[in-house]
C-alpha cells in the first residue's frame, strides 16, 4: 500500500533521529554544577564560532542565516549560564539539610 509522502518523511525522520535509548522522564534529575559548567562552556565556545562565523559572512543570505545562528547560540548560552547562577551552592544545600 502506498504511503503518503508525509507519511514517509515522518518515518524517515524518525529512524534518523531515534538514538536507541528510550527517554524515561521518571529519572530526571538536576545537573550538577560541574556538568552545567561544561554546558556553559560548550554553549560559549558555540556562540564564539557563531561570531566568527557572522564576521567573515559576505552574501546577504549567508549574513541572514548567521545572525540568526548567533542569536541562537547566544540564547543558549545565556540560558545554561543562568541555569548555573541559580543552582544552589553545596555549601548552602549542606546547611539547609
Amino acid at each position: 500500500m502506498p504511503r503518503t509522502l508525509a507519511e514517509r518523511f515522518w518515518a524517515i525522520a524518525g529512524r534518523l533521529l531515534d538514538d536507541g535509548e528510550e527517554e524515561i522522564l521518571s529519572d530526571w534529575r538536576e545537573e550538577t554544577r560541574e556538568e552545567l559548567a561544561a554546558k556553559v562552556d560548550s554553549a560559549k565556545k558555540e556562540w564564539l564560532d557563531a561570531m566568527s562565523y557572522f564576521n567573515q559572512a559576505v552574501e546577504p543570505d549567508l549574513v541572514d542565516h548567521a545572525i540568526m545562528t548567533m542569536q541562537a547560540a547566544e540564547r543558549k548560552y545565556m540560558y545554561w549560564l543562568k541555569r548555573m547562577k541559580n543552582l544552589p551552592d553545596e555549601a548552602e544545600q549542606t546547611t539547609q539539610s
